[in-house]
């Protein structure tokens, strides 16, 4: 119970040095690069089918194979080898 209260008395001193410093902006450089923190890469596999999605990752480096029923490449942005959405989707292992 001590710890606790000891880590509650702290607190204030802890946020107060975390607010000392003014805010920096970041360059024009430095905000092409910046992507809110968001990219997502998912893959589903049953017994019957696997879908793979991605969103704000590179391009999927392998095609999905013959008998493929979706496959969305999306928009090239950025450096030109960041997708913007992708889905590919087989039936089959």
């Amino acid at each position: 119970m001590k710890r606790f209260l000891y880590g509650l008395a702290i607190l204030p001193f802890v946020a107060g040095v975390s607010l000392a410093a003014d805010p920096v902006a970041l360059s024009d450089k430095q905000m092409d690069k910046v992507t809110a923190g968001f990219d997502f890469t998912e893959v589903e596999i049953s017994n019957t089918s696997w879908v793979r999605v991605g969103v704000d990752v590179p391009a999927f480096a392998t095609a999905c194979p013959a008998p493929c029923y979706l496959q969305v490449g999306g928009t090239p942005w950025g450096p030109g080898t960041t997708r913007s959405f992708q889905v590919q989707a087989q039936f089959g292992p």
